[in-house]
């Protein structure tokens, strides 16, 4: 029997209900209107022309066949010997001189290839002028003033350089070299505004909005403008506000201090690197992570606390007495390894009254960057960057008189004006979503450290034990991230006894590991057959992908978890993006800009948290900390949140009952935490890290194709294809292409540009890839390799996906820069992918963040009544 045969899966009853509420809806819609950059006329051409290149190859097909059957038969020597040379000129695409009379399909092969020449040289005579037609396109994509906006803050150097390309282009004189030059970056940046759809100044809009009858329907929705907030890096504005009139002597007991953000620990937390203010200016100092500056360091992990926290929390790790304990903050403070605040952290303060302190050093500087913002906010591109140097002006001098060096960067946030969406058109693929969440959600590694955690904890402390979190998260957190090292490794060799004393009791990680196994069995041999045949497209059910997932361990199911899953529409489907912890983090830092727009999406939110997490009657809170992030920063939501100085009351338990690890308060009582902010979650100091890896989910890994592609002979010289793979109404992944060396060869064709574009077409022709593709870079096996930042933080982050219109002049010709500038270590490995949904003019690049969610026990599923 195999994994799609075995019974269909039966929910266990839930301990409550689903929630009648849907969840809240995140649209991201880019401003900028579209345009294939790619020339109509040469499109056309060249689909003509590829057309040619497939009847070419077809009638090459038949001359095989016809000179192979005459070879066999032919008695004379000289006869077969002119056959052999014909086929083999047909099958190398050369010139055939001696038409054989006895092969008539050489002569239709001939009149394709005839025909083909024509096209080819037809787009060599028309090349030039359609790159000059594209460079007038791009020049208007690049007058958006969305786009133009975007530029000036985020990158004011390609702004000023996509200025002067306009310019040049507008101009009657040819573009000069550096202005040819330029046309990779400026493209690249183009084809972001038209395809990608993360939150990032004005490149992409966003919306929260809820789900109700006579909405919107949310593939309906367009982009009508949006409003502008923006914003400042609080981490490092507090910072220099903290200087401008610290605290000295007896007074700092009354300031708050942390790690200076200045500040970092090397990999291993071992050594502290600060930076100490001299007559001078500062010198870069490292210290060695122990006695008091372990203490310190300790003291500090949650963020910024009450100096005379820290003096108890020194003198009690130490041992030393309190008034010693004080001079080490004070001496801490001196030399740069702590710095002083004057107020707590609060990323949910207003920024106008952060600025606002009149009668204090740096209160003009201040009251002008307050007065500057809405001036940017609203202002046109051509007057940001005077405004940008202004505030970065008066931020210079801050800074001076704070004697702290920062550098406090301007943020901007697009966003949507409230609006309710009926979900009701999408409710098929939505509940095609949770099939394709449950299979997915099978290869989230936080299942494995949760097991890990709990085992480690166990080994360690003993069954029932109860220790403080913040005291033991770090060496914990060590512990598992060696032990995931080690699980990583048995999973690259398919060796499930490395497993054994690393998880739980109950078999849950070897379980686990055999579920992945079948799992990954049953869909490489549907891959293997589709490549093998040809096949464009694998489809599963969504009852054959729910039924895959019959032996997940009860441990894994047991609690309640949800996913905010990023799809995108491609007709009447659904394409599944990505998956990531689905509690809010994902908008909470726009929850603010909706309250202030008239929306009511923050009590919303709190309502659904308190009723998914709350369901044993634990406490629900959220974490407050910034964590040295901005995107950290959020209006709070839950009726109770953590402030750093709160975390050092909370126990880390053990529950014989269940097996499993929980957090408790000072009064025992269980409480979860959840982290609310934007940041990822790989940044987080290690008691946060353990706290939250204990109740959310992780990232949905969808390493299918690459883990089928790994697992095969490599081979460097042939394009290999692999299907588009679907559950019900999802497509959980998108056909790709493993160029090898023909595409390279491709890519390599010149000297005249024309002669790449020719070259990508007749590759194109060859292994059916479509005008459209975006260009992607995978790595080696994803595992569970730790919770530290370097390991969590996926390496295919440092190489975006890029668009790529192979049917563009321009496109093509800036390709191989492009690809140079990808990934080159032994195990990345490049890819095209086909862009679904593909750009259309007129349109607005969007997509939709849902959120997926189970009950204790439950399936995955979109929850919530459309009522």
């Amino acid at each position: 029997m195999t994994a799609l045969e075995t019974p269909a899966v039966t929910a266990p009853q839930p301990a409550r209900p689903t929630p009648h509420q849907e969840p809240l809806w995140l649209l991201r819609i880019n401003p900028l209107l579209r345009s294939r950059l790619g020339d109509p006329d040469l499109r056309d051409l060249l689909a003509r022309l590829a057309e040619a290149e497939r009847v070419v190859r077809s009638a090459a097909e038949q001359c095989s066949e016809e000179l192979y059957a005459l070879i066999g038969t032919t008695a004379d020597d000289g006869e077969r010997g002119r056959l052999i040379a014909v086929r083999r000129a047909v099958h190398n695409d050369r010139p055939v001189k001696d038409v054989p009379p006895t092969a008539p399909s050489v002569s239709g092969w001939l009149r394709a290839t005839e025909l083909r020449r024509g096209l080819r040289e037809e787009v060599a005579r028309h090349y030039e002028q359609a790159a000059d037609r594209e460079r007038r396109t791009l020049a208007e994509l690049l007058g958006d003033e969305h786009l133009r906006r975007s530029l000036a803050l985020v990158s004011p150097e390609v702004y000023e350089e996509s200025e002067r390309y306009r310019a040049a282009v507008a101009g009657p004189d040819r573009l000069s070299a550096r202005s040819r030059k330029s046309e990779r970056g400026l493209i690249q940046y183009v084809t972001r505004a038209m395809v990608r759809t993360s939150p990032l100044a004005r490149f992409t809009a966003v919306g929260i909005a809820r789900p109700g009858p006579g909405g919107v329907d949310p593939g309906e929705v367009g982009f009508d403008g949006a409003t502008a907030f923006p914003g400042l890096d609080r981490v490092m504005l507090a910072y220099v506000l903290g200087g401008l009139s610290p605290a000295t002597g007896a007074a700092l007991l009354n300031a708050w201090v942390a790690l200076s953000p200045t500040s970092a620990l090397d990999e291993g937390r071992d050594t502290l690197y600060f930076l100490r203010p001299t007559e001078s200016g500062f010198q870069r100092l490292s210290a060695p992570v122990k006695g008091v500056v372990r203490a310190l360091v300790d003291a500090t992990v949650m963020g910024p606390r009450p100096v005379r926290s820290v003096v108890a929390h020194i003198a009690a790790q130490t041992g030393c007495a309190a008034q010693d304990a004080a001079k080490a903050v004070l001496q801490a403070v001196h030399q740069g390894i702590l710095c002083s605040y004057d107020e707590p952290e609060d990323g949910a303060a207003e920024l106008s009254a952060l600025l606002t302190r009149p009668g204090t050093p740096g209160s003009a500087l201040l009251d002008d960057v307050r007065s500057r913002l809405p001036r940017f906010a609203t202002g046109p591109a051509a007057d940001r960057r005077a405004e940008l140097r202004a505030i970065e002006g008066d931020f210079e001098q801050l800074s001076q008189q704070a004697r702290r060096p920062a550098r406090v960067t301007v943020e901007e946030d697009y966003v949507l004006s409230p609006l309710t969406v009926d979900s009701s058109r999408w409710r098929r693929p939505l509940a095609d979503v949770g099939a394709t969440v449950e299979l997915l959600s099978v290869f989230d590694w936080l299942h494995d450290v949760r097991v890990i955690t709990t085992a480690t904890f166990v080994q360690r402390f003993g069954a029932g034990a109860s220790v403080p979190l913040t005291e033991h998260a770090e060496s914990l957190v060590q512990e598992v991230s060696r032990r995931a090292a080690v699980m990583g490794e048995s999973y690259a060799r398919g060796d499930a006894d490395a497993l054994r004393g690393l998880g739980t009791a109950d078999g849950s990680l070897e379980q686990l590991f055999a579920l992945r196994r079948r799992v990954i069995e049953e869909t490489q041999s549907r891959i293997t057959k589709a490549v093998d045949g040809g096949a464009p497209d694998i489809a599963l059910s969504a009852q054959e992908a729910v039924e895959l997932t019959a032996d997940l361990p009860r441990r894994i199911r047991q609690d309640p978890m949800s996913y905010g899953v990023m799809v995108q529409a491609a007709g009447e489907r659904l394409v599944f993006n990505d998956g990531l912890p689905g509690h809010g983090m994902l908008y909470a830092r726009f929850l603010d800009a909706d309250r202030k727009l008239g929306g009511d999406s923050l009590p919303h939110l709190a309502r659904r948290l308190l009723d998914r997490y709350a369901w044993d009657g634990a406490r629900v809170v959220e974490d407050l900390g910034l964590h040295r992030l901005n995107v950290n920063a959020h209006p709070s939501i839950l009726p109770e949140g953590l402030r750093p100085d709160d975390w050092f009351s909370l126990r880390l338990v053990h529950d014989t009952e269940s097996d499993t690890l929980a957090v408790e308060d000072a009064d025992g009582r269980r409480i979860r935490v959840l982290p609310l902010g934007t940041g990822h979650p790989g940044l987080f100091p290690p008691p946060l890290s353990l706290a939250t890896s204990l109740s959310t989910g992780g990232r949905l890994n969808n390493d299918l194709l690459d883990g089928w592609h790994r697992a095969q002979p490599r081979d460097r010289r042939h394009t290999l294809m692999c299907p588009r793979i679907s559950i019900g109404d999802v497509v959980l992944a998108r056909r790709r292409w493993y160029g090898g060396g023909e595409l390279a060869s491709a890519v390599g064709a010149g000297p005249a540009e024309h002669e790449r574009l020719l070259a990508l077409t007749a590759w194109r022709a060859h292994h059916g890839v479509p005008e459209e593709v975006v260009v992607k870079t995978a790595f080696g096996q994803d595992s569970p390799r730790t919770l530290d930042p370097a390991d969590v933080l996926p390496r295919r982050l440092q190489h975006k996906p890029q668009y790529v219109d192979l049917s563009s002049a321009l496109s093509t010709r800036v390709l191989p820069k492009m690809l140079d500038r990808r990934a080159t270590e032994e195990e990345a490995v490049n890819y095209l992918e086909e862009a679904l949904p593909s750009v259309v003019g007129g349109t607005h690049a969007q997509e939709w963040v849902v959120e997926i969610g189970r009950t204790p026990g439950g399936l995955f599923q979109y929850e919530g009544d459309n009522r």
